[in-house]
């Protein structure tokens, strides 16, 4: 979302500013997509990512006679959506990283298959790293393996020399420590844009 104010970007606020419903969807069409990256990089869900450029936009239409002239429209778009993505990432009671929804990342931290990862953003990717490289090595290990799908409990703790209930404590726990991990290094890194 570049800074400087393009002539059709002028025009479309002002006729946005009147309620002209075309010049919303011509704004939607064009900056959609990149707020729809945006929040997917940072929320590692697809269906949050969806919904905050949603609740964007009916921002961007409630709050439209508030729109500066001399402001770039994508300067304010920026501006709530970033906040909204921190009061996402800031809400203890949302579950926004679904390591589930992740497992294509996951496995290719591993150095697991190629997922066609074409759709993951090094950013993201690097996020999720972080997180899991602060896994103490056992939890790491019995992590990727129970997120490999490959094996049971049972057989981890076969494979490991442990216990079935500690197999399943130490993912439990590396699931907590991952989702709270990724929640604070995402939150840091919006609050450095």
């Amino acid at each position: 979302m570049g800074e400087t104010i393009a002539n059709e970007d002028l025009v479309l606020v002002k006729l946005l500013k009147q309620g002209n419903h075309l010049a919303f969807t011509t704004l939607y069409k064009k900056y959609a997509s990149q707020a729809f990256a945006l929040s997917f990089k940072y929320l590692c869900n697809k269906a949050l990512a969806e919904d905050a450029v949603q609740n964007l936009f009916l921002k961007l239409w409630l709050k439209r006679e508030e729109l500066r002239d001399d402001l770039p429209v994508n300067r304010f778009l920026f501006t709530i959506l970033k906040n909204d993505l921190l009061n996402i990432l800031r809400d203890s009671k949302s579950d926004i990283f679904v390591l589930d929804d992740c497992l294509e990342v996951l496995n290719y931290i591993e150095g697991g298959e190629d997922t066609g990862t074409q759709d993951i953003d090094n950013e993201q990717l690097e996020l999720i790293r972080t997180a899991v490289n602060r896994l103490s090595p056992q939890r790491r290990k019995i992590f990727f393996l129970k997120m490999s799908g490959k094996y049971s409990n049972q057989e981890i703790a076969n494979k490991m020399n442990l216990s079935v209930n500690t197999i399943k404590f130490q993912y439990s726990q590396s699931l907590k420590q991952l989702k709270e991990w990724v929640r604070e290094i995402t939150i840091m890194c919006l609050l450095t844009l």
